[in-house]
């Protein structure tokens, strides 16, 4: 029980930055760099995948899922938000770059990707994980093996 305690609130910390994140990175994307934007969110993403994994498989299955939800749920709002203060601002300033309808839906299809790609690195450590226990449990099976070959106490002379 205590896992999913912890689950909960990882899924509502990370989420919660992850609505911050991805509307700033829109801007980024739209007015400083494309790169840029896209390797923090890669880099955001490899982290909560990294802090999920430590859970137990169903609290890490539950947590990814409910910040993925709180993300976007919420990162609309932000994006609202956000989105209104960067015009003005940088209107006054420079020149606002507007995205187009494609840019904008390749954008928001990069995000999604990125950010689900935090389950496909929860797998990974979980497979390197799984890797290592059954290595050494080979390794120690192997040490047992021959610690019994040249055992001579069971022969019968």
């Amino acid at each position: 029980m205590k896992d999913f305690q912890k689950a909960m609130k990882l899924s509502i910390c990370f989420g919660l930055i992850g609505a911050i994140l991805v509307p700033l990175m829109y801007e980024c994307y739209a007015n400083i760099s494309r790169t840029v934007s896209l390797v923090i969110l890669a880099g955001w993403a490899v982290f909560i995948g990294i802090r999920y994994s430590m859970l137990s498989r169903k609290a890490a299955m539950l947590a990814a899922s409910a910040g993925l939800a709180y993300t976007f749920g919420l990162g609309l709002i932000f994006y609202i938000l956000v989105h209104n203060a960067a015009v003005s601002m940088l209107s006054k300033n420079s020149k606002y770059f507007y995205l187009t309808l494609k840019e904008q839906l390749l954008w928001w299809l990069y995000a999604v990707l990125i950010i689900l790609s935090a389950f496909v690195v929860m797998f990974f450590v979980w497979g390197i994980k799984y890797a290592v226990k059954r290595i050494r449990s080979n390794s120690e099976q192997v040490g047992d093996y021959i610690n019994n070959a040249f055992d001579d106490s069971g022969d019968v002379k």
